[in-house]
């Protein structure tokens, strides 16, 4: 997997999250995206769902977890799914 840019203006933190709000089968395109901050990824994980489930769109939609790496990078964690 490439390394995706995590736009940020806090530096050298760890515990900020982006959730890609993805609702079409190209995840490289999302609908959102929504940067927070959590204690850790089980945290981040329980607040990525309620996110997903706040955002307007199709019933069945996921989104991609990052965490920031404390360098600009944003690091895949997880995949969120809310089904239909």
């Amino acid at each position: 997997m490439t390394a995706r840019l995590f736009a940020t203006y806090v530096t050298g933190t760890t515990d900020e999250y982006r959730l890609d709000v993805v609702t079409d089968p190209e995840p490289d395109n999302p609908q959102a995206v929504i940067y927070f901050t959590a204690d850790d990824v089980d945290a981040a994980e329980r607040q990525a769902q309620r996110l997903l489930a706040a955002v307007d769109g199709p019933e069945d939609r996921y989104g991609e977890l990052y965490v920031h790496d404390g360098d600009g990078t944003a690091v895949y964690c997880d995949t969120v799914h809310l089904p239909a």
